[in-house]
């Protein structure tokens, strides 16, 4: 592994821009007078730019090792305001039976437990689906699973994930937990995120969100980027993160509470990170925003950004991600978060848009289980995610979250919303709400997705004092009547035990914090992961499951086509823009057959890649899940300017190469020598050092030209230098081969 370090950066504290609102009407109940914007524009905030670190091996040699320390983690605050209205009847309760039950599930396998990976309860259980892996997230592990058979390939902690390139930062070793991944099917890429901070600094901070941006869509040998944004300075956590996938930007929200004190509730806190240069691996940028406490007496709390997959329909160029919250009053209120990366400083937050929905009562705080201690909802927070989608021309975000039914005792139950942002119109009312609550058991930490043809699922836990927890789901069809679940619920798996016992000093009554649906690229397959228990006591374990309705056929890609390229010829390490369609989710892009050295896919029309060693003077070609598409024109490959050679060409092993350079014309102090078996990839280098020192260490000048000695302590074989720019992978030159024995 090579370790670097990245850049170290500290964030103006967060203003809070008081926002200008129209008062709620009496009882925090929101106005009925549609959906109407309430503030102006709140400002942007600067954030340094961060440079990654890589790791360029395959996870399955990282430790497999699990957390050392068990604890409560703590509980997700929130605000101490009043929740809206009293006991009241709902009417959104879905009171038709449903026509038919949900589809059994046609894979359900273990997932990551307590006893091997877990820190603490919570689990916090995460995860999402890529064409070949799921991945898993709990506190603070990660666990990746071929999907076809449920095998778990690898698993090992935030810490040991991150230790394998660090980052100067508490994301090398002190990784807290609330982890969250996403699979960006835009570009291809797996976005792994927790916070972070130094034991002891809890009370004064800084915090960071550690990000992990997979190179490739292969989150098992493809490699990784390392990114620690230090997102608060001092003592403010940044609790509850949560990310959404945009075409424009990896999008985040966070609670901000105190560290000191009685750790009061501060403001709510936006994020935008470019998502186009952190999947990239290069130095990437990030804008912030910080909302009021409250407008017009009713606090902000909790929001979600839109969370974008091509299966369901993606954005049009320029639409904002969607922030949404239900707290406070019977409203979904809704913020436009639009970025401009050319000029962060022109960046808007506006909103909210305040939508009135159907009264609920608040769920219980908690619910009973059989022979076990109560375990926490989380009340009517919106759990993640915020699922955007464009099908038949119409946008939509799809939310979710516990309600109660109000009686003695309260029963936790499921509301879920559609609400159409149609060309950026957020509507006036929601196209379809409805609680969910087919009986008098209690349903809650719900999650839901949407497949390409409209179809949706939800899936949840389940718990009264005569039964262990479970994980079920329900679904509507598109065609099922408005409003209803029209599929039934359905059991993933039956729990055959209960959280029992102690933890913290007390009844560990921690649950949750959160569940994960998810759709499969192919358009159609739900995928969904929760915590239950195999056995009663503290132990928790995890399930992951996938289910997929009869109506639906996997989505079928149309092949790419290029267009067209600039420049049209260029040396190895030349960064090349690649125009054409259909590029979403493209997985190789080659040059007269030799695949690019790295490549980001920045919209669906458009690739930027780097010529790779070894091209040759012929066709550009662009391959996806489609098939492959080819370019009529030759990109034609130049001569480079710089060189590198190895002396002598033949040594025993143990013995002393010198490998020189010249002609490097951008030199920085990051270029980095490689040893390699000839024609393995940019990636899989055997032993690495930079040439402005000659040591893992950069040194203090770059160097256009010099030398640097490697020991060849190898089995026999034939090897090579590489010489590549600023951490990256762009080739500059490549030795002739050494052979040792």
């Amino acid at each position: 592994m090579r370790e670097t370090a990245s850049t170290r950066f500290t964030r103006p504290a967060a203003a809070v821009v008081a926002l200008s609102l129209c008062a709620l009407s009496a009882g925090g109940v929101a106005p009925a007078r549609g959906a109407q914007p309430d503030s102006a524009a709140a400002a942007p905030e600067p954030v340094v730019p961060v440079k990654p670190t890589t790791f360029r091996g395959d996870v399955r040699r990282i430790p497999q090792t699990g957390p050392l320390k068990l604890e409560e983690r703590p509980k997700p605050g929130k605000p101490d305001t009043p929740p809206p209205g009293g006991p009241i009847a709902d009417p959104a309760l879905q009171t038709s039976p449903a026509s038919a039950p949900a589809p059994p599930p046609s894979s359900s396998f273990a997932g990551l437990d307590l006893a091997t990976w877990g820190a603490g309860w919570p689990p916090d259980t995460n995860g999402d689906v890529g064409p070949t892996y799921y991945v898993q997230t709990v506190n603070t592990s990660i666990g990746m699973f071929d999907k076809s058979t449920g095998t778990r390939v690898a698993a090992f902690t935030f810490n040991t994930f991150f230790s394998q390139s660090p980052t100067s930062t508490p994301c090398d070793n002190s990784n807290q937990g609330d982890p969250v991944v996403v699979y960006d099917t835009i570009g291809g890429r797996w976005i792994i995120g927790d916070f972070a901070w130094a034991n002891g600094k809890y009370s004064t901070g800084p915090f960071y969100e550690c990000m992990a941006v997979s190179r490739t869509s292969d989150p098992v040998s493809g490699g990784w980027n390392f990114y620690a944004w230090q997102v608060e300075t001092g003592a403010k956590l940044p609790d509850y993160p949560k990310l959404g996938v945009w075409p424009d930007g990896i999008y985040m929200s966070a609670n901000v509470f105190s560290t000191q004190g009685s750790g009061s509730f501060n403001n709510v806190q936006v994020w935008a990170f470019n998502r186009q240069e952190m999947e990239a691996g290069i130095t990437a940028h990030a804008v912030t925003f910080s909302l009021a406490k409250s407008v017009a007496g009713v606090t902000v709390f909790s929001l979600l950004p839109s969370n974008a997959r091509v299966a369901a329909g993606l954005p049009p160029n320029g639409t904002p991600n969607y922030f949404a919250s239900i707290w406070g009053s019977y409203a979904i209120r809704a913020w436009k978060f639009h970025v401009d990366w050319a000029n962060t400083a022109n960046s808007t937050l506006t909103g909210p848009t305040n939508v009135p929905i159907a009264t609920f009562n608040v769920g219980p705080s908690t619910v009973p289980e059989l022979s076990g201690n109560n375990i926490d909802t989380l009340s009517y927070r919106l759990m993640m995610q915020n699922q955007y989608t464009n099908l038949s021309g119409t946008e939509s975000l799809w939310l979710t979250h516990t309600v109660g039914n109000g009686g003695s005792p309260n029963v936790a139950q499921v509301r879920w919303y559609q609400l159409p942002v149609t060309g950026g119109t957020i509507s006036s009312s929601p196209a379809q709400q409805s609680t969910w609550s087919p009986d008098s058991k209690n349903r809650f930490m719900p999650s839901l997705a949407v497949d390409k043809n409209g179809d949706m699922a939800i899936g949840y836990s389940v718990s009264n004092g005569s039964m262990h927890p479970a994980i079920r789901y329900a679904g509507r069809l598109v065609s099922d009547p408005t409003s209803t679940l029209g599929q039934s619920e359905t059991s993933l798996i039956e729990g055959a035990g209960s959280q029992s016992g102690n933890c913290g000093g007390s009844a560990c009554t921690r649950w949750g914090d959160y569940s994960a649906m998810t759709i499969d690229p192919d358009g159609c397959t739900f995928w969904y992961t929760n915590e239950d228990y195999g056995a009663t006591g503290l132990n928790w374990i995890t399930r992951i499951g996938s289910f997929k309705f009869g109506t639906c056929s996997a989505l079928v890609l149309s092949a790419p086509s290029v267009g067209g390229f600039n420049p049209t010829s260029g040396s190895v390490g030349t960064s090349v823009m690649i125009t054409g369609s259909n590029f979403t989710g493209a997985t190789t892009v080659a040059f007269n057959g030799m695949a690019a050295s790295s490549f980001t896919v920045n919209s669906n029309t458009q690739i930027t890649a780097t010529v790779p060693s070894g091209a040759s003077t012929g066709p550009i070609s662009v391959t996806t899940g489609g098939g492959t598409g080819t370019s009529a024109a030759n990109f034609t490959v130049t001569a480079a300017g710089a060189t590198l050679t190895a002396s002598p060409p033949s040594v025993a092993a143990g013995a002393t190469v010198t490998v020189s350079w010249s002609g490097v014309t951008s030199p920085t102090t990051t270029d980095w020598i490689g040893l390699y078996h000839p024609g393995d990839a940019n990636t899989a280098y055997i032993d690495w050092i930079y040439d402005s020192s000659c040591t893992t260490t950069a040194g203090a000048t770059a160097k256009t030209s010099g030398s640097c000695s490697f020991t060849m302590q190898l089995p026999s074989g034939t090897y090579e230098f590489r010489l590549l720019s600023n951490d990256g992978y762009t080739l500059l030159a490549t030795s002739g081969t050494v052979t040792v024995g």
